[in-house]
C-alpha cells in the first residue's frame, strides 16, 4: 500500500522527469546520428576544396532532416550551405541561408547551433569590412558557446568562435586581447592552425621569435600527423611558416613553404588565398635576387587578383541556386496545402461557433430565469430581514423600558427574548450571579456605565468596577469591547482570551 501511495503522490513528477529524460536522450541521439557525422564529413570536404560534394552532402542531409521533422538538423544544413556560399564569394546567397537557419532555431535550445549562426554572421561581417558588427555578432556567439558542453564545443568546431574573435580584435588594434582568445580556442581544441596563428602573433606583435619558433614547431608536428589528408588549413600554416623563415632571412626555406602552401591552395580551390601567396613568393624571389622569377610571380599575383572566380565557383553557385529553387517549389506546395488546411480549419471553426452559439443561447435563457428567481428570493429575504429587525427593535424598546423603570421582570423577559445569550454566558462562567446576568443584559442593550449606575441605583464608579469584575469573570481581554465579545459568544466563536 505504501508503494502505491508513493506512486500516486509522485505520478506527475515521475511522468515529467521521464519526459525530460526521454527528450534529452532523443536530442543526444539526433546529435550523435545526424549532427556530428554531418559536421565531420562537411568539414573534410570543405577543407579539401570539394565544394560541390559538400553541397550535395548537405542537400541529402537537409532532405533527411525535413522528412524526419528534425528542425535543428535542417538549420545545421543551412548554416553549412551558407558557409560554402560565402567561401565562393556568394555573400548574398550565404545571407539567405543564414536567415533560414536563424528562423528554424528561434524555438530551439541547441546552444551550439546558435553559436554557429552568430559565428557565421560575424565572419560575413568581417569579409565585408564591418568590423564593429563582426565583434557584436561574435559576442553573441561567445555567449551561446559558454552554455555548451565540452563535447559540443569540439564537435561543432566552436574553437573558431574564439579564434575568429582574435582575428576581429586585430582590426581594432586590441592585439593583446587577440592572443588571449587564441589561447581560449586552444583550450577547446589544440589544432595545428591555432598554434600557427599564435606563432604569427609573436612574430608580428610581441617580436618574441623564440615563442614563435615554439608554436611553429608544434603546428608542423600536428600537421605532419595529417599526412595524406588534403586540408586547406595546411596552406595557411605553410604560409605562416614561410613568413617565419622570411623574418629570419632564411629566404630559400621560406620559399619552400610558400610553394607547399600554394600547391595546397590550388588543389583546394582557395582562390582568395592564391594571390597573396604569389605576392609573398614574388617578394621572396626579390630578396634572393632572382628578378625573372620576381616579375613572373608579380604577374601571376596581378592575374590572380583579376580572376578570383573559376569554373568550380560557377558550378557551386549553380548548385546553390538549385537548392533555393527546390525550396521555393517546396514552399509553393506548402503554401497550397496550408490554404487547403486553413479552409478546413475555418469550416470547423464556423461549425463549432454555430453549435456554441446555440448552446450559449440556451444557457443565457437559463441564466435569465435563474437571475429572476434569485432576484425574487433576495427581495423576499430583505423583507423577512426587515420584519426581523423591526421585531428586534420593538423587543429592545420593551426591554429598555423595563430596565429604566427598574422592573423586576426585566431579566426574565430578557431571557425569553435572548435565551441563547444567557445560556452561552453560563457556559462561559457558571458562577455568574443574577446581578452579573442583569449587568450583562444591560450591556447587551448598549447601556452606558452612567445609565447602568442610574438603573441599579449605584455610583458611576461602582458601575465601572462591576464591569471590570465581570470582564475578569468572563476572561474578556482588556482591549476587546463587551459588545464584540457578546457577538462572538452568541455566534459560538473562539475568543482571544481563551486558554487551553
Amino acid at each position: 500500500m505504501k508503494k502505491i501511495d508513493f506512486l500516486k503522490r509522485n505520478f506527475v513528477p515521475l511522468i515529467v522527469f521521464c519526459s525530460v529524460l526521454s527528450n534529452c536522450t532523443s536530442k543526444n541521439q539526433e546529435k550523435e546520428s545526424f549532427d556530428y557525422p554531418l559536421l565531420k564529413k562537411n568539414e573534410a570536404l570543405r577543407l579539401a576544396g570539394n565544394y560541390k560534394q559538400a553541397l550535395n552532402l548537405n542537400r541529402e542531409y537537409l532532405h533527411m532532416a525535413q522528412k524526419n521533422g528534425y528542425t535543428d538538423g535542417a538549420a545545421l544544413c543551412y548554416i553549412n550551405i551558407s558557409n560554402l556560399s560565402v567561401t565562393v564569394g556568394n555573400y548574398e546567397k550565404g545571407l539567405i541561408f543564414l536567415k533560414k537557419a536563424e528562423a528554424l532555431l528561434k524555438e530551439s535550445d541547441n546552444e551550439a547551433l546558435k553559436a554557429r549562426i552568430f559565428q557565421e554572421y560575424g565572419q560575413m561581417s568581417k569579409v565585408t569590412k564591418l568590423h564593429k558588427t563582426a565583434l557584436e555578432y561574435n559576442a553573441k556567439a561567445l555567449y551561446h558557446t559558454k552554455q555548451c558542453s565540452v563535447t559540443d564545443k569540439k564537435n561543432y568546431d566552436l574553437q573558431k568562435v574564439f579564434s575568429n574573435r582574435a582575428d576581429f580584435l586585430y582590426e581594432i588594434k586590441q592585439n593583446d586581447s587577440a592572443l588571449m582568445y587564441f589561447h581560449k580556442a586552444m583550450n577547446i581544441d589544440n589544432t595545428d592552425l591555432i598554434n600557427s596563428l599564435i606563432a604569427k602573433h609573436h612574430m608580428y606583435y610581441t617580436k618574441r621569435i623564440d615563442s614563435a619558433k615554439f608554436y611553429i614547431d608544434r603546428a608542423l608536428t600536428l600537421t605532419n600527423q595529417k599526412e595524406g589528408i588534403l586540408n586547406s588549413q595546411k596552406g595557411q600554416i605553410y604560409r605562416i611558416v614561410g613568413d617565419y623563415y622570411k623574418a629570419k632571412e632564411e629566404d630559400s626555406l621560406s620559399l619552400d613553404y610558400y610553394q607547399k602552401g600554394l600547391a595546397i591552395f590550388i588543389k583546394t580551390h582557395k582562390v582568395y588565398n592564391i594571390p597573396f601567396m604569389y605576392e609573398a613568393m614574388a617578394e621572396t624571389y626579390g630578396y634572393l635576387g632572382d628578378k625573372e622569377k620576381e616579375a613572373e610571380f608579380n604577374n601571376k599575383f596581378i592575374h590572380a587578383k583579376e580572376q578570383l572566380s573559376n569554373i568550380q565557383n560557377d558550378t557551386v553557385n549553380q548548385l546553390i541556386d538549385n537548392l533555393l529553387a527546390e525550396k521555393e517549389v517546396s514552399a509553393e506546395a506548402f503554401k497550397f496545402n496550408t490554404i487547403i488546411f486553413s479552409v478546413l480549419i475555418l469550416l470547423i471553426i464556423i461549425l463549432i461557433t454555430f453549435l456554441l452559439y446555440k448552446k450559449l443561447k440556451h444557457v443565457k435563457k437559463e441564466i435569465i430565469n435563474e437571475s429572476a428567481d434569485l432576484k425574487n428570493n433576495i427581495v423576499r429575504l430583505q423583507n423577512e430581514n426587515e420584519v426581523l429587525n423591526n421585531k428586534i427593535s420593538e423587543n429592545n424598546k420593551e426591554l429598555i423600558h423595563l430596565a429604566e423603570n427598574n422592573d423586576s421582570s426585566f431579566l426574565t423577559r430578557f431571557q425569553e427574548i435572548y435565551p441563547d445569550f444567557i445560556d452561552a454566558l453560563l457556559k462561559r462562567s457558571s458562577d455568574l450571579s443574577s446581578a452579573d446576568l442583569l449587568l450583562c443584559a444591560m450591556i447587551k442593550l448598549d447601556f452606558s456605565s452612567k445609565q447602568i449606575a442610574s438603573n441599579m441605583s449605584i455610583e458611576h464608579k461602582s458601575a465601572q468596577q462591576k464591569k471590570y469584575r465581570l470582564r475578569k469573570k468572563l476572561n474578556i481581554p482588556s482591549e476587546e469591547d463587551f459588545l464584540v465579545f457578546f457577538q462572538k459568544l452568541e455566534n459560538g466563536e473562539s475568543y482571544s482570551g481563551d486558554t487551553e
